[in-house]
């Protein structure tokens, strides 16, 4: 497995107008796991990147809500799904249902910066 400097200059590699001998020779040697790559990053494009932006935004206006408030949100999320789960007696629950929330969900935001508030106290505390 590539380091993310190798893996990166390679992608770089692609885009160079005179690659050396060398350099073309090792793109070829790495072609499956360039294209694999390739092929990710544009099924993902520009949705990944949208995501981001809607991460950021949200999250800068979730941060300025009270600690105690953001826990009242994620206990709502955690019952929610919790009674979703006891509902499901016919074990109809979509597998994506026990997946990781998007990154740009409220849920997935509130949970990330209960824990920087923990650490920070932690942090403080010491």
């Amino acid at each position: 497995m590539a380091t993310q400097e190798e893996f990166e200059r390679r992608w770089l590699l692609l885009i160079k107008r005179n690659p050396t001998d060398e350099e073309i020779a090792e793109v070829l040697a790495y072609s499956e796991e360039i294209g694999s790559s390739l092929h990710s990053v544009w099924s993902s494009f520009p949705h990944r990147w949208e995501a981001v932006q809607r991460y950021r935004a949200r999250k800068a206006e979730l941060s300025v809500r009270p600690t105690e408030e953001l826990r009242g949100i994620m206990e709502r999320f955690r019952a929610s799904r919790a009674r979703a789960i006891a509902d499901d007696w016919a074990d109809d629950l979509d597998d994506s249902f026990f997946e990781a929330p998007p990154i740009d969900s409220d849920e997935h935001i509130v949970y990330e910066l209960l824990k920087e508030r923990e650490k920070a106290a932690v942090v403080a505390a010491t």
